[in-house]
């Protein structure tokens, strides 16, 4: 199979548990005719980060690019509009994270990365052996509450970036250019 069909029929699967309506809420909040659109749950300078990873995930190929396609505004709106409270501030520690790690694996603020030290970002922390994503997805579904201390950091992170991931996917494989078939997926 296709990893941009497989990819597809898991962002589409993932659809189903928010409300159509909720959705098209959000894609309506996300249409490019404003010319300097705010970030409402994220910072401004962490959207840079964001679009840096959702460029990786699903980057511009002879199809086009979950950039291109504002994801990284879907994805703002849904941790603002959909996202329980105790999952928002989840995702703002695991941001923290993130840059916190960004900084020291490139020697860079994530503002000032580039594709290849997101690239890195990834790889670090998605291409791990079998055994790690099991225990990290098992981290994930017990939830931050049952952990120790000294484990939170790395559930923040994993829970930003399984999120980021998830969304991208989600705003990508529904937008109308792709939901219309515009472009070959």
């Amino acid at each position: 199979m296709d990893r941009r069909t497989a990819v597809k029929n898991i962002a589409l699967s993932l659809g189903l548990v928010v409300s159509g309506s909720t959705i098209l809420s959000v894609f309506n909040a996300c249409t490019t005719d404003k010319t300097v659109v705010l970030p409402e749950f994220f910072k401004k300078s962490d959207i840079y980060g964001i679009e840096g990873l959702v460029d990786i995930i699903l980057p511009k190929t002879s199809s086009i690019g979950a950039n291109d396609l504002n994801t990284s505004q879907f994805i703002d709106k849904m941790c603002y509009h959909v996202l329980l409270k105790k999952q928002q501030d989840e995702i703002r520690m695991g941001i923290q994270e993130f840059s916190k790690r960004f900084e020291e694996i490139t020697n860079k603020l994530p503002s000032n990365g580039n594709r290849e030290d997101y690239q890195q970002m990834v790889a670090t922390y998605f291409d791990v052996s079998e055994e790690r994503e099991n225990a990290v997805f098992e981290m994930l579904e017990n939830g931050s509450d049952k952990l120790a201390e000294n484990v939170k950091p790395d559930y923040y992170l994993y829970a930003f970036l399984t999120t980021i991931r998830d969304l991208g996917m989600l705003g990508y494989f529904t937008s109308q250019v792709v939901m219309e078939g515009d472009i070959e997926v």
